[in-house]
């Protein structure tokens, strides 16, 4: 047990900050973790508990208090089984700590049990809060009694166990009987067609919605329990927690700690037989195929221009590399599908669409509440896909690059900004410009909002990339790493949430309390933007490149 929590201890502080990268900066760390959890994990948080609360509530009055957060569960399930399965793989097979400790006295299950721990925990600490937050709603609304928060707790720490379980032995199994994956890459497009396939899904399943709304949805969860009997044959844990909480019986809680006791046991006893095989024949592939990529590259080596060549590593290295592509790139796919759900969720006569009527109708209130939303979603999308605040970590131990190649520092900096702008402003503008088509809005308009998009995108590219040269993280073995260990990306969402917030509140109260125009308004916020996109710039100009320098040094 000794061993196991040291090893877990090393395996986790791997995937964190270096101890220089943390001393460097220290204190920035300090005060940005707090802003993050203040600016992005409470609210986020707190928003679920409320969700559930409200369902739970509407719930109880047909005697059916549990089933909204047992389905809620369960999707947390899902999704820990769609994301782990490329973060099991990596962290099993394709980090570069495997050489190491092959020659070690380990037993195969002793690797494996560290890896998966300290998976488990890297992985879902946000995932913690919320499903504790969901707990903390369903118990609220439903009065259950005080010991009923320790079978909270109990959930938050192990509802991932199974699932990512499931994601451990479909790697055993497949690593020691096939040779379908014989690298990183191919588990990530894997794992890249499951989540399209799954936003399909969802896209579907929303065209089968449009007359729903809150009351319709809590009578369709109640009546029809289809989809929540195949997800308790699936994941057979969820609904023994919660029977344990519900109906207070203890027979709930034990059985579902003997399924995850079960379920670990089987685990271990699969990765005694099969793990060392699956690890030892991915080596020789690996370097092989490594070899024949890099001499083919050496063939279409052409001279072009140096800024110009540049950008285009920059741009196929988040398109070509799986693992930035579905973190960086899809989510400007994804964001107005979750929209578009939470649309027709609401039915037809819903909020939303009557904001759409009304800008339609040349509403002052709606056309100004649309601006706000433009640059609030603009700078939202810019941080949260991590182009920018990931720019400088991505290097990894290639960072000596930027310092010896005949290309000014800043002049890298302002490509990697213009690669931000270029992905996360293409995808704003279709989607202003479309809505500006279907809506019939005046074409000024939305030109304008255009360009109050383009300096959001400008603004917040700029200042990720001046959050991630602060104290950028080097020391990384697979792309994953890069972004899972990167506490700059949620520093800068959390900032820049904060941020455009405060701006948005404080336009909407002028314009509500103080009678200022809509126009006035608009004018005042372009400004501004220009504003934070010339002091974003000048921070990169001057403190990013100092940085940089600091860093090299």
């Amino acid at each position: 047990m000794r061993l196991y929590i040291k090893f877990v201890h090393i395996l986790i502080k791997s995937v964190e900050f270096s101890d220089d990268e943390k001393k460097r900066k220290k204190i920035f760390n300090a005060v940005m973790g707090f802003i993050a959890m203040f600016g992005i994990m409470l609210p986020v948080s707190f928003f679920v508990g409320v969700v559930i609360y409200a369902l739970t509530g509407g719930l109880i009055q047909l005697g059916l208090a549990e089933r909204g957060v047992e389905l809620f569960l369960h999707l947390i399930s899902v999704f820990s089984f769609v994301f782990g399965i490329n973060v099991i793989y990596n962290v099993f097979y394709f980090t570069g700590d495997i050489e190491s400790l092959l020659p070690l006295p380990l037993k195969p299950y002793q690797i494996v049990s560290a890896k998966f721990t300290a998976a488990l925990i890297s992985e879902s600490m946000m995932q913690f809060m919320v499903v504790f937050a969901a707990m903390a709603g369903y118990i609220i609304a439903a009065g259950l009694p005080l010991w009923t928060w320790l079978i909270a707790v109990i959930c938050m720490l192990t509802l991932p166990v199974v699932p990512l379980i499931y994601c451990g032995i479909i790697a055993l199994v497949t690593m020691y009987f096939t040779r379908i994956i014989r690298g990183k890459d191919i588990v990530n497009k894997i794992t890249g067609v499951l989540t399209i396939l799954i936003i399909i899904a969802i896209v579907v399943l929303c065209g089968n919605l449009s007359e729903f709304n809150a009351e319709s949805l809590t009578q369709s969860i109640a009546s029809d329990n289809t989809l929540l009997k195949v997800m308790n044959i699936i994941f057979p844990h969820v609904q023994f927690i919660v029977m344990g909480m519900a109906g207070g019986n203890p027979f709930g809680l034990l059985i579902y700690v003997a399924i995850n006791a079960a379920a670990i046991a089987l685990f271990l006893f699969l990765a005694q037989l099969l793990y060392y095989k699956g690890v030892v024949s991915i080596s020789g592939a690996n370097t092989g195929k490594m070899l024949e990529k890099a001499a083919e590259g050496l063939k279409d080596l052409k001279s072009r221009n140096v800024s110009v060549s540049y950008f285009k590593k920059e741009l196929l290295i988040l398109v070509r590399t799986p693992a930035y592509f579905m973190n960086c790139i899809v989510i400007n796919i994804v964001w107005p599908i979750l929209l578009y759900l939470v649309y027709v969720l609401q039915g037809q006569n819903n909020f939303l669409g009557k904001f759409f009527t009304d800008l339609q109708n040349g509403s002052a209130t709606a056309g100004l509440v649309f601006v706000l939303c433009v640059s609030a979603i603009s700078v939202l999308i810019t941080s949260a896909n991590s182009i920018a605040s990931s720019s400088i970590t991505r290097e990894g131990s290639h960072f000596a690059f930027m310092k010896y190649i005949p290309v000014p520092f800043m002049t890298q900096i302002n490509i990697k900004a213009c690669v931000a702008v270029l992905i996360s402003g293409i995808g704003m503008l279709v989607y202003v410009i479309i809505a500006g088509i279907i809506f019939s809005l005046d074409p000024m308009f939305v030109v304008f909002c255009c360009l109050i998009s383009v300096f959001s995108v400008t603004f917040a590219a700029y200042f990720g990339i001046y959050m991630d040269s602060v104290n950028p993280k080097l020391v990384w073995d697979d792309e994953v790493n890069a972004l899972r260990g990167n506490y700059n990306i949620f520093y800068n969402m959390a900032l820049s949430i904060l941020l455009e917030a405060v701006l948005c509140v404080i336009a909407y109260l002028l314009f509500s309390f103080a009678g200022v125009s809509e126009v006035a308004l608009e004018i005042g916020l372009m400004v501004i933007l220009v504003i934070l996109c010339i002091v974003s710039y000048m921070l990169c100009k001057d403190r990013a490149v100092e940085n940089i320098y600091e860093t090299a040094g």
